[in-house]
């Protein structure tokens, strides 16, 4: 991460992983790209997750893309009413248009989720939310949410605030789910090996 310019952080190591991985059990793990702040509160919660974290994780969307299809709603019928989100700037929307048509799009087309700064890591996507310009619906929820918005504005003014809280959530979620005991997991060698 620092190669793009974040954070550095100490990464716990000598962690017991599961013995089988379950494609199956991963969704419900997992933020949905139109999940409401409630369902993600309640799913951040559920991993010992606090809403600091929720906002702060979700600052990992200043680098890394998008495809079309996590957010191509909001561009044409936005909740059922045909029309776009509003919460989008009429600039980045003419330009997530040319990108992602409503019908017939490339599968394989991807979106920078920080359109100002997609390959650095900084604060930037805070901004971006502010100025109504962010990609997916719950990137641009943490700003309308009264919740979640000041931690938004706090952020978005502070790197290295950011940072901070940035490196603390990733230190936590390095130990959710920890596995204790050969009976429970096995420390991998290998960590390209899949188990079944």
């Amino acid at each position: 991460m620092t190669q793009v310019g974040g954070p550095y952080y100490q990464v716990k190591t000598g962690r017991w992983d599961g013995k089988f991985s379950l494609a199956s059990r991963v969704s419900s793990n997992i933020p949905r790209a139109n999940s409401t702040i409630d369902e993600l509160l309640k799913l951040f919660a559920s991993k010992g997750l606090s809403l600091q974290d929720l906002v702060a994780l979700s600052g990992a969307h200043t680098i890394g893309f998008s495809h079309c299809e996590h957010f191509v709603s909001r561009l044409y019928d936005h909740q059922g009413t045909k029309k776009p989100d509003p919460s989008i700037d009429p600039r980045l929307l003419k330009a997530l248009k040319m990108s992602c048509p409503h019908y017939g799009g490339n599968a394989d087309v991807v979106v920078p989720f920080d359109v100002t700064t997609p390959f650095t890591f900084d604060h930037s996507y805070y901004g971006n939310l502010e100025n109504k310009m962010g990609l997916l619906a719950t990137d641009q929820a943490l700003l309308s949410d009264p919740r979640t918005r000041p931690i938004v504005q706090a952020l978005g003014k502070d790197k290295q605030k950011f940072f901070q809280a940035f490196s603390e959530a990733m230190d936590k979620m390095g130990s959710i789910g920890v596995k204790r005991g050969k009976k429970h997991g096995e420390k991998r060698k290998d960590c390209s090996q899949h188990m079944q």
